[in-house]
């Protein structure tokens, strides 16, 4: 089976189903941008109490408003679930969980390679998955990448498997969803034109650049950046 064409077709008729694994500040909002874009999305989070609030029609993030949220959920283009088995059926993930830092100011990525395995155990064959969450220069590749090709798949042949970092800045209304360029890198040609197809249905600029770990770069001088100019 060709799982490039299939997914590139539904993708183009928003037939494609999409999976959001954390539904926080940067989880709920995409999942809002992709139902505004037509596709069917579901939310997963561990979080049973923003399941419970989301499949209700209320949102708990200032960039989410229940206005926005309540006609999305009665069509049913978006639904949350507290269990994994929700994301078997679907065709692209993006995994936006957690990343706190720890004491020696490394990033916790134990919430990533807790998202990682559960795909892994629902079968991610056909399916493009894409890390949002910030981590280091490597994560996708060493950490993801293993996880996903554990039963014998081949990335970008059998599954898909690209890095994009979240870059939404809580509470600003000039950069929202559809304003902030997308940073875009794929494991290989395949994976970055999918993730490009999907992101550019919701994004005005997605980026591509040469490599997730060049994606994840991008988002570690970023974050750097920042830092430095808020310190001054």
């Amino acid at each position: 089976m060709n799982f490039k064409a299939e997914l590139l077709q539904k993708i183009e008729n928003r037939q494609a189903k999409v999976a959001v694994i954390g539904m926080g500040y940067v989880g709920l909002p995409l999942m809002v941008a992709f139902a505004e874009a037509g596709f069917s999305v579901v939310g997963v989070d561990v979080d049973r109490q923003k399941v419970e609030k989301l499949n209700r029609g209320e949102s708990y993030i200032e960039d989410v408003t229940d206005e926005a949220l309540r006609p999305l959920i009665q069509k049913g283009l978006i639904q949350a679930s507290a269990d994994y088995t929700a994301v078997r059926e679907v065709d692209a993930i993006s995994i936006c969980v957690p990343t706190p830092l720890r004491k020696t100011k490394d990033p916790d990525i134990s919430y990533i390679i807790n998202a990682a395995d559960n795909i892994a155990a629902q079968d991610g064959k056909g399916k493009l998955i894409i890390l949002e969450s910030t981590t280091y220069p490597g994560t996708t590749e060493e950490v993801i990448l293993p996880r996903l090709a554990e039963n014998g798949y081949e990335v970008g042949r059998d599954f898909f498997l690209a890095f994009s970092p979240e870059r939404i800045d809580p509470g600003r209304t000039d950069y929202n969803v559809w304003t902030t360029p997308k940073v875009i890198g794929g494991m290989t040609a395949d994976c970055l034109e999918i993730s490009l197809a999907l992101y550019g249905t919701i994004v005005e600029q997605p980026v591509p650049v040469s490599s997730p770990a060049a994606a994840e770069m991008v988002k570690l001088l970023e974050n750097t950046f920042r830092a430095v100019n808020i310190g001054r």
